[in-house]
């Protein structure tokens, strides 16, 4: 009697499959120090809600953290440094958009554990240039002016010299943990060339406005974080941080055909053209697979339910009409169901440019 009823729904749902995970997990985590954990997640209907579970070792009660989409099928989650101070336990979770099959890295009864270990000690480094007050940098980041000393984690490291008149002195060095280590930089002075002969004065450039001409990336989607990068005419330019909500990101970027990618909250590659001055670029992420899937669902679900009310009220004795509450149930299914399936369309992610 209810064959009817259920063909339009057999139709409706997809098979069953669960999303795949890869993961390597760091090899250890260190006390008051954020950890972040990454896997590539992916499902044939879409990955939704996936989820990093976490606790200190031994304890019975987990956290969760969203996992937030970064390039490509990348997710990653950070545990704050406050709540690392010994061993971690934790586990992945996620599910299939389609049909929300559920899988998970590890497990909750068994979950991954992560040992803790102090970061190595540093060492100390103590440089002296001859002559003094030359400036000291290490691994292209200046520390300060001769002499100096402070404090250099351990490893190879690479030495830079440098003074105006003297020619700079590189070299690498090794730092052992806790070790004291000293350094001469005894430096040369630079041959002086003869000056060149006088040259007329050149007309001064007109100055530029460049500081004026800019780009505002921003957004009014809330726990969304967008990474921006901006190929134009005159090279490349990232976003430092995430463009969220109260936080923009200004970029100097010349007039002209730009192309723009935005990762982590969505994947977009939009090609812009860059007006003259002061512009605002909004990035808004669309709705996802969920409102198709569910007005799929509800639109078989209005068309099977009006088959059903029909076919009892064919075989009923004496025969019946469908009563208008049954076409209400069943209309409204459908509407709301083609509704949904309209947003789903519609609804995508977009990059909108305005003047200012």
């Amino acid at each position: 009697m209810h064959r009817l009823f259920f063909v339009p729904l057999l139709f409706a749902l997809p098979a069953i499959a669960a999303p795949v995970f890869e993961h390597a997990p760091p090899p250890n985590a260190v006390p008051a120090r954020d950890l972040t954990l990454t896997a590539a997640i992916e499902s044939p209907g879409g990955v939704f809600d996936p989820y990093l579970w976490y606790r200190p070792a031994g304890t019975k009660g987990f956290k969760k953290i969203s996992l937030k989409r970064g390039t490509g099928a990348r997710y990653s989650a950070t545990i704050p440094g406050s709540e690392i101070t010994g061993d971690i336990e934790y586990y992945l979770q996620a599910f299939d958009a389609a049909d929300l099959a559920e899988a998970t890295w590890s497990s909750r009864r068994t979950p991954f554990l992560l040992r803790a270990k102090e970061p190595p000690k540093p060492g100390m480094l103590t440089v002296h240039a001859d002559p003094d007050g030359a400036t000291v940098d290490i691994d292209g980041s200046v520390v300060g002016k001769s002499p100096w000393t402070g404090p250099v984690s351990p490893g190879a490291h690479a030495l830079t010299v440098t003074r105006d008149g003297y020619e700079p002195l590189k070299m690498s060095f090794t730092m052992a943990e806790g070790a004291d280590i000293s350094l001469p930089a005894p430096l040369r002075k630079m041959a002086i060339a003869p000056a060149p002969p006088p040259k007329e004065a050149a007309a001064k450039p007109v100055p530029t406005r460049k500081e004026a001409q800019w780009v505002d990336f921003v957004t009014t989607q809330g726990n969304e974080e967008f990474g921006v990068e901006a190929r134009g005419p005159d090279g490349i330019a990232r976003c430092g941080s995430w463009v969220q909500v109260g936080l923009s990101c200004r970029l100097q970027l010349a007039p002209g055909r730009t192309h723009v990618v935005v990762t982590h909250a969505m994947d977009l590659t939009r090609d812009i053209t860059v007006p003259v001055g002061r512009s605002e670029a909004r990035l808004s992420r669309g709705a996802g697979p969920l409102p198709l899937i569910l007005g799929a669902l509800l639109l078989g679900a209005g068309g099977g339910s009006y088959l059903l009310f029909k076919h009892q009220a064919d075989n009923a004795v004496p025969a019946k009409t469908v009563a208008g509450w049954q076409y209400g149930v069943s209309g409204g299914a459908a509407v709301v169901g083609i509704g949904l399936l309209l947003y789903g369309v519609l609804s995508t992610d977009s990059l909108d440019l305005k003047q200012l």
